[in-house]
Order: structure tokens, then sequence, then C-alpha cells
């Protein structure tokens, strides 16, 4: 983990400034012990002080699965300063890929002209990946939104101690987990999307007493994201919203135990004249979202 200097020059609580990295402080950890070992993972907890702040930290590593977990514990009190955490990858590539709404968005690794270096800070939602041919590093993350890859150094900001307009903004406690993720191939290979959603979704019990909710089926020889399954804003039926997330034609199937009709909409839930059989094939273009209307 890394500790910067932030003191930008306007905008303190959303700016940061390209100047941020002249002043780093490299984190310490000590106390490591393993404070858990079982079938399925095993833990290894690390604290940390710097500044006025305190940090405890789990890297948790998984039996049926490549991710690394660090589950983080941070009180924070710190005023104009930036944690990052950062990662050294043994990764080659001009280009990453950084996850946005409905797709990602492709930001040069190098600093070749002033376009370039103007982008040394740039948003991500849920991941960010670093692969070239046949390998790969992903970067995931549970609540924070910035990232910044030069070379084959990737970092995460974790941390911001802006004093305008608050001056106490993110003074406090704080938990949050972000992962490391090595992988074969590009990020649909490693399946990035999918490990992501598994860190970031968390399972909820569904009991016999609480109202229906269509079982459905999704068939896809590549992921393809369902960003909502909910009750039509008009009451009629059920709406399914599906989008395309690797750039890519994709083909897929939609199944049931229950007999649907099947109607495209628009992103206003109003109907079209596109309707669909179950089991029939729907193309869905590169990062296009489509609405489907199901009712009985």
């Amino acid at each position: 983990m890394q500790l910067f200097e932030d003191k930008p020059m306007n905008f303190d609580a959303w700016d940061i400034d390209i100047y941020y990295q002249e002043k780093k402080t490299d984190i310490r950890f000590s106390g490591t012990t393993v404070t858990e070992n079982n079938e399925l993972f095993a833990d290894v907890t690390s604290n940390a002080v710097f500044g006025q702040s305190k940090l405890t930290q789990k890297m948790r590593v998984y039996k049926h699965s490549r991710r690394i977990d660090f589950i983080t514990d941070v009180d924070w009190c710190e005023h104009q300063r930036l944690l990052k955490v950062k990662f050294d990858v043994n990764v080659r590539s001009t280009k990453a890929l950084y996850d946005i709404q409905y797709g990602n968005v492709e930001r040069p690794t190098h600093w070749n002209t002033s376009w370039d270096m103007a982008k040394f800070e740039t948003v991500g939602h849920q991941w960010a990946d670093l692969s070239e041919h046949g390998y790969g590093v992903g970067l995931l993350n549970d609540c924070k939104y910035g990232y910044d890859i030069k070379d084959n150094q990737m970092r995460l900001s974790l941390l911001k101690g802006g004093i305008y307009p608050d001056p106490n903004a993110d003074i406090g406690k704080h938990h949050f987990i972000y992962s490391l993720l090595p992988h074969k191939g590009d990020f649909i290979e490693g399946k990035v999307i999918e490990e992501a959603w598994e860190l970031n979704a968390t399972p909820f019990l569904v009991t016999d007493g609480q109202e229906f909710i269509p079982e459905i089926s999704i068939d896809s020889s590549e992921p393809v994201m369902v960003s909502a399954l909910k009750k039509a804003a008009d009451g009629d039926g059920w709406i399914l919203r599906i989008n395309n997330v690797t750039g890519g034609k994709q083909s897929i199937k939609i199944t049931s135990c229950s007999k649907f009709n099947l109607r495209e909409t628009n992103l206003m839930e109003k109907n079209t004249e596109i309707c669909y059989k179950a089991d029939t094939d729907i193309e869905l273009q590169a990062y296009e979202v489509k609405t489907i209307r199901l009712t009985k």
C-alpha cells in the first residue's frame, strides 16, 4: 500500500492532480499471522499503522478459485492524503480494460502523448484488467472506483482525505474488499466479470412464503449480463433486461419452467412488434441492451 500527499489545485473532494505521485510513503505491515485454514480457504491477517490511522487486513486464498481477496478494515484519520494499493504484475500490454455500466472502456498504459498522460486515473466499476496474449491479471473491488494502470503496475484508489467542502470527508471506519485475479487468456476466458460479480453480489434466500419470482435460464456461449428482472412498470408481466458485455455478437436462448410469452420492448418498457418463442435464438449485437417483457 502507498500513501500520497493529495492537494489538488481545485475541487479537493473530486480531483486528483498528476503531481500527487511526487510525495509518497510505502506502508509497512506487521503482526502477520495465519488466522484461518480450513477446507475452503485460508486467511493471513496483517496490521499497519500510518499517520493517525490504523489498518487490519485479511489476505484470503481459496481452494476453488484463483482469486485472492484482501478484506480490509481501516480507521481513517488522514486529511489531504490519498491511499492506494499497488500490484506489479508480469504482464506486458499497451492497453487496459475497465468495467463501466453495460460494457467496458479501453485506456492506454503508457504516456506517449499528452492525451495519454491525461488519462492517468480512470474510472472503473467492479474490475480492471491487464492482459497480454494468453495471460492476464484482473484487479477487482466491491466499492472503489478509481484505477491507474501504467506499464505493468496496477493501482486502485482506496481512500481520499479531502477537506473541501467537507473538512472531515471519509474520516472514520471503512470496510472494503479488493481482489487480485490472475487468469489464463483475456478477461472473457479468465472469467473476470463472473468473479467480480461473485465479489459484489451477495446471495439471498427466497422462501416459499415470498412472492412469485420467475425462474429464468439463459444459455449463452459467452458471458451475458442480466441487469434487471423486475415487475413491469405498468403491472403487465415481468421485465428482463439483458446486455452484451463482451463487445462481440452473441446468440442466447431464454428458457423457463413456466410458459412465458416473450416480447421485446424499448428501455421505457414500451412494447415493440418483435416477439420470441421459447428456446429460440435471440441475437445480441456488441454491447447491445435488450429489454424483454415476460407475460403468461
